[in-house]
Parts: structure tokens; sequence; C-alpha cells
């Protein structure tokens, strides 16, 4: 049983005819099914920090805040 994300691009009649014609079982879920790789969430999230309003930030003490849960980030 394979699983795939349902995007548009994964999701066309090319892949579909590809994993028939290979006996490839797909899991069914619904195509706008939460996502529950953890590691893809803490990604959206730190994507969604570093541009916020609009900046990039360089270094890490250009932050004004921490994390949420006050997790401390520790320098190398």
């Amino acid at each position: 049983v394979f699983q795939q994300d349902n995007a548009a691009v994964h999701n066309t009649r090319l892949m579909k005819d590809f994993f028939q014609e290979n006996n490839i079982a797909l899991l069914d879920h619904p195509a706008s099914s939460p996502d529950l790789n953890p590691t893809e969430n803490i990604w959206a999230w730190m994507t969604r920090e570093v541009y916020k309003n609009g900046h990039q930030f360089h270094h890490l003490e250009q932050r004004s805040h921490q994390p949420p849960g006050n997790t401390r980030i520790k320098h190398a």
C-alpha cells in the first residue's frame, strides 16, 4: 500500500495509470486531510516565522521572541 498526499500533480491520470498498471494499492484518504508528518508541520511553522511580516532573518539574534512554549534554541 502506497500513501501519497493527493496533491494535484500526484493525482494526474498519468500517475493513476502508473499505479494501476503496476498493481500498486493506494491508501484512500481525503485530498485535504491534515499532514500527520510532524517534521512537515515543524518546517511549515518555521517558514511562517521566518517570513512573518515580510521579514527574513539571517541570524537567530535578530528574532524578537522565542518559539511557542518558550523553547530555547541552542547555539552550536
